[in-house]
């Protein structure tokens, strides 16, 4: 039988949208805390984390995308008791998992609100550099693999207040990415890379404080197509939540209001 995954849950139960909240790495539920409190009395919030990202499961192979994206499946419906509308809020390597999950699952998600991380983006030497570093301190593990872990973090100068629990073990989604590039063998290793097409809403903010950025202009020209879309560039580096959290926390409060008044739920 599959499991839920870690996960926290807040709010009003009897709103009729579920925004489900999805942090990246290095991150836990904690990352949303201040986004979430002020949104409590509009919507039921489900904060999902991921095996060794949450104190509450561990396991040393981590866990498969195609997994991960069935065990979220089942976490939601778990919850959604009354069939409330599900919007997404994403960031880093959640905001893949969003994207994944809205192919694997067309139609399931309402709106996602997609922070710094796009479904397409192009392959830098720094982005092949860093990824595979980390999954190789997977791989080692140890106090190996959690120094390897430690230098990324000083490099990226990321100290959340979760920082002393980081170790190599959360690093198994570049792990599993660069086995699926470099493999591309069994259907937990198949990943659809610039295949995705949204069959929901999105609202993709990206910060301009960065010098790599994570989408690139064919997914900016994707979202376009579609006038319920939108895409916003803020003053802020990748960890927007943090730098411009009033503008995120307006930004799903208004997705959520312009879908209640939209959408037959």
């Amino acid at each position: 039988m599959t499991q839920p995954l870690p996960h926290e849950l807040s709010g009003n139960k009897n709103a009729e949208e579920i925004v489900v909240f999805m942090h990246g790495w290095p991150d836990t539920t904690a990352l949303w805390d201040p986004i979430i409190a002020p949104l409590e009395k509009d919507a039921y919030i489900l904060n999902v984390s991921y095996p060794n990202f949450s104190s509450k499961e561990s396991n040393p192979k981590g866990i498969s995308f195609e997994d991960l994206l069935d065990r979220l499946k089942v976490t939601i419906d778990k919850v959604n008791d009354t069939n409330r509308r599900v919007v997404m809020v994403s960031h880093d390597w959640g905001a893949m998992f969003s994207y994944w999950f809205d192919q694997r699952f067309p139609k399931y998600v309402s709106e996602i609100i997609a922070l710094d991380i796009g479904a397409r983006s192009d392959i830098t030497l720094f982005k092949i550099i860093y990824q595979v570093y980390l999954a190789i301190a997977f791989i080692i593990g140890g106090p190996i693999g959690n120094f390897m872990t430690s230098l990324i973090l000083r490099l990226f100068k990321y100290k959340p207040a979760w920082k002393d629990r980081i170790n190599s073990s959360w690093n198994y989604p570049y792990y599993y990415i660069w086995k699926s590039i470099l493999t591309g063998r069994g259907n937990k290793n198949k990943i659809p890379f610039m295949k995705y097409e949204p069959s929901c809403n999105i609202a993709f903010v990206w910060g301009t404080k960065k010098p790599v950025h994570f989408h690139n202009d064919s997914w900016l020209r994707l979202l376009q197509k579609n006038p319920n879309n939108e895409v916003h560039s803020v003053k802020a580096a990748h960890w927007i939540m943090r730098e411009q959290p009033a503008f995120v926390i307006d930004l799903i409060r208004r997705r959520v209001k312009n879908l209640k008044n939209a959408l037959p739920k």
